[in-house]
């Protein structure tokens, strides 16, 4: 942990604002899953108009959030090809639907006025039914503002990377910063931090092509659009200090790992879980040497 870590956790959750901006990545990649499930506990029915319009209010203050911490990008992949391959009856209408209205019906777009976002919506021109979604999110790169929300929607596998390669294929670029600006139409900088929910998985339909550096990743277990201000601060306070550990001189780092013999030599693996009903969770993990369990 670097010297800059303050008087810890706690005193970093209940700082102000402005101190936490300035640690927060410019880019953040923020996949959500589980929103029925989010319903089912909340106690909404998770179809009709109530389910959409309770599941958008849910996500705009995730959205909002994280933008007021510090994030000038959030890349949101929203549907991916697992969700269009269901075969729950309605269910892909149902998803049409969703994207139609609550990315793009009027009260999204006056949602989004209001707290000053700019949204894009990378190759919605390749998707015929979102066409006119794709030309509703315009008016928002109307209004001034650093906030900006990317959506993607995905419907089958690998398929955000082919629309990319045939756009290279078409005007040649030279680096990757040229890529950018080529294929979404300005200057982006590179994701460092990526939240998800359940499964520790990365797939290249969740990785936006050339829009990531170095991933510090983490999963909540929380389902659907739950991210709170404790969570969040908790996880920037990790991205911030504790995952700073490299050292340009690592003359007797090494030898320091003896404190901690049990840790490194009977430690778990992140990522090994239980089956808990119909969905995976992960397994608990041991508490460290001298703590109570």
């Amino acid at each position: 942990m670097t010297s800059d870590s303050g008087a810890g956790l706690e005193a970093f959750l209940a700082a102000p604002v402005e101190r936490v901006v300035k640690l927060a990545p410019a880019t953040l990649i923020y996949s959500v899953s589980g929103t029925r499930r989010s319903a089912a506990l909340a106690g909404v029915s998770a179809s009709g108009h109530d389910y959409m319009h309770w599941s958008r209010q849910q996500m705009l203050a995730c959205l909002d959030l994280i933008f007021r911490h510090g994030v000038q990008h959030i890349l949101m992949p929203v549907i991916t090809p697992s969700q269009f391959s269901e075969a729950t009856p309605s269910y892909r209408e149902h998803l049409w639907q969703w994207l139609d209205q609550g990315l793009a019906g009027s009260e999204a777009l006056a949602d989004y006025q209001r707290f000053g976002w700019r949204v894009h919506f990378p190759f919605g021109d390749k998707l015929t039914r979102l066409r006119q979604v794709s030309e509703r999110l315009k008016v928002t790169r109307q209004q001034p503002g650093n906030c900006s929300l990317w959506i993607f929607i995905v419907p089958e596998h690998n398929l955000l990377w082919e629309w990319a390669l045939t756009a290279l294929r078409q005007i040649p670029v030279k680096t990757a910063a040229d890529a950018i600006r080529l294929i979404y139409g300005e200057e982006i900088p590179p994701a460092t931090l990526y939240l998800d929910f359940g499964k520790p998985v990365v797939s290249p339909d969740l990785l936006p092509p050339f829009l990531f550096g170095v991933l510090n990743c983490y999963w909540s277990q929380r389902p659907g659009y739950s991210l709170n201000q404790r969570q969040l601060r908790t996880i920037l306070y990790d991205y911030a200090y504790v995952r700073t550990t490299w050292q340009e001189d690592k003359t007797g780092r090494a030898e320091q790992a003896l404190a901690h013999r049990d840790a490194w030599e009977r430690g778990p693996t992140v990522g090994l879980g239980v089956p808990l009903g119909p969905f995976w969770y992960p397994a608990p993990i041991r508490p460290m040497p001298g703590e109570s369990s």
